[in-house]
């Protein structure tokens, strides 16, 4: 038996901001904790299994902890229908939101604080391993804002990852546009790697541009700096058309195309958050006037604007259904 037999371990799902395919090559990427998340307990019954990224981190998780007899023998099961439409994956990072929430299981069954610096920490280490197990060409900088939560400033060089907070600038408003397509990141990553073997200047080429673009993206949103960051996403999604268009793939196809110009109608700017091909659009807004315009365009073409908030709290330890019980019951008595 676990020790704790009602643990439950949540993690937020992640939007990319900016620094997508880039982030690959050395470039600094920004990332967003979003508040869809995944839920890990331990298994039991008819349960499903967790998916291969959340039992490789469990285990990796396991390794650290050395977990003794007390601890539970059962494995992780994962819920990750928050970041789901109808069954359908809406490319909000469920497999980095299910390891982290395994990993954090894992610890937090052994008595670590996950919500401590020094135990976020270890779960990050651990999730990393695990997904990179199962998912090796992943920068892993939705990990890292799964386990971290908030914004996250990242970069990945060779093996290691540099991660710092950042704030959001006041004032910016950012939505998310479901495209109605899942797109598999594998299948654009190994477009782009075709890319490099084909013609390896045109690679560099490209990558440069978004690796500069990347930069400016960045500065800009650490500058506080909301119409600067507006026209470094446009600036953005080009490049990362430019991209699509070298490697023979629509990494921004017809319905992102279409998300970016309703955005540009209304002094914002929309780009692809991930590799694109389809999942979510990231749209970034100046103020609720023009936010509210490009709500009702996108209404008008049939687009879903999803109700998602941003920089979610990271992995942490929900409370248990006999936690709740008793605090409602101790409300009542009041």
């Amino acid at each position: 038996m676990p020790k704790l037999p009602n643990l439950l371990v949540s993690a937020p799902g992640k939007m990319m901001i900016a620094g997508e395919y880039a982030v690959l090559h050395g470039a600094e990427a920004l990332v967003a904790a979003v508040d869809r998340r995944a839920f890990a307990r331990f298994r039991s019954g008819a349960a499903p299994e967790a998916s291969r990224e959340a039992a490789a981190a469990f285990a990796e998780a396991r390794k650290v902890v050395a977990a003794g007899p007390s601890a539970s023998a059962e494995g992780p099961t994962v819920d990750t229908s928050s970041m789901q439409m109808s069954g359908t994956k809406l490319g909000l990072g469920s497999s980095a939101a299910a390891a982290a929430a395994a990993a954090g299981l894992a610890f937090a069954d052994s008595g670590i604080d996950i919500e401590s610096s020094d135990g976020r920490a270890r779960v990050l280490d651990a999730a990393l391993r695990g997904h990179r197990a199962i998912s090796p060409r992943g920068s892993g900088a939705d990990v890292a804002a799964s386990v971290l939560g908030g914004f996250v400033r990242f970069r990945k060089l060779g093996e290691t990852i540099e991660t710092h907070p950042v704030d959001w600038p006041t004032g910016l408003i950012a939505r998310v546009i479901w495209t109605g397509k899942a797109a598999r990141t594998s299948d654009y990553i190994a477009k782009v790697d075709a890319l490099a073997e084909r013609d390896p200047a045109e690679h560099r080429a490209v990558m440069a541009d978004l690796g500069r673009e990347a930069d400016r993206f960045v500065s800009a949103v650490l500058a506080a700096e909301p119409i600067d960051v507006i026209a470094s996403t446009a600036a953005y999604g080009e490049a990362m058309a430019a991209l699509g268009r070298a490697a023979g793939a629509d990494i921004v196809d017809d319905t992102l195309a279409q998300v970016a110009k309703l955005a540009a109608r209304v002094g914002g700017a929309a780009k692809p958050s991930g590799a694109g091909g389809g999942d979510v659009a990231l749209a970034l807004l100046p103020d609720p006037d023009a936010e509210a315009q490009f709500v009702r365009l996108c209404s008008e073409q049939k687009f879903s604007v999803l109700s998602i908030g941003w920089g979610a709290p990271g992995v942490r330890v929900e409370p248990s259904e006999r936690d709740r019980a008793a605090s409602g019951a101790r409300k009542d008595d009041v």
